[in-house]
């Protein structure tokens, strides 16, 4: 069986559609990556799902913004941790933080590919697996966990289409996925 991922993007500050009525193409079902690029062309990637991408991209943003995600510096060096402690104490170094929360903000590009371009949904975590374990081969992956998907009895091949996407957004998806084909050859369970 072959499935195919048609990227799109990128989303994020400064990227989003000004018009609601163009927000129903991000209200759809698919995988996404999100990628924040630090110094030195060091980049960071997060895979996820979700029956509607753009809620998925809102609560990453809003999880920043309000100190519940984890920050780094211009280095993509780890300076701030979420524990509530962290974030009380965070509030007597307000400007420092919130410039970094701000930062990280500006910096996350998001990436999707949406199941009705290419791909059933039913499919939708053994392609989020399937990413996680490539980028965790090939890059610096803040997730890799174990899927949660049922076996198949057929052999999945997954291909990326990059066709859609500029330059410089092409060469770091191609950099973080690669142009082989994802594949699980006898099933998955």
């Amino acid at each position: 069986m072959k499935l195919e991922l048609h990227w799109q993007g990128p989303y994020g500050a400064g990227l989003f559609p000004e018009d609601a009525s163009d927000y129903e193409e991000l209200l759809r079902a698919g995988v996404y990556l999100r990628v924040k690029r630090y110094a030195k062309g060091r980049s960071v990637a997060y895979v996820g799902q979700s029956k509607q991408v753009l809620a998925r991209i809102d609560q990453h943003m809003g999880a920043v913004l309000s100190l519940t995600h984890t920050l780094r510096d211009d280095d993509g060096l780890v300076c701030f941790e979420p524990a509530f402690d962290a974030r009380l104490r965070a509030l007597n170094d307000i400007d420092r933080i919130a410039a970094l929360a701000l930062a990280e903000a500006r910096r996350m590009r998001f990436y999707c590919a949406f199941c009705e371009d290419g791909f059933d949904s039913d499919y939708l975590g053994l392609v989020e697996f399937l990413l996680m374990q490539r980028i965790a081969d090939n890059g610096e992956a803040e997730n890799v966990n174990q899927p949660t998907v049922s076996e198949f009895d057929t052999e999945v091949i997954v291909e990326s289409d990059y066709s859609v996407l500029a330059g410089e957004d092409k060469n770091l998806l191609r950099g973080l996925i690669g142009d082989a084909p994802l594949v699980v050859e006898d099933g998955f369970d």
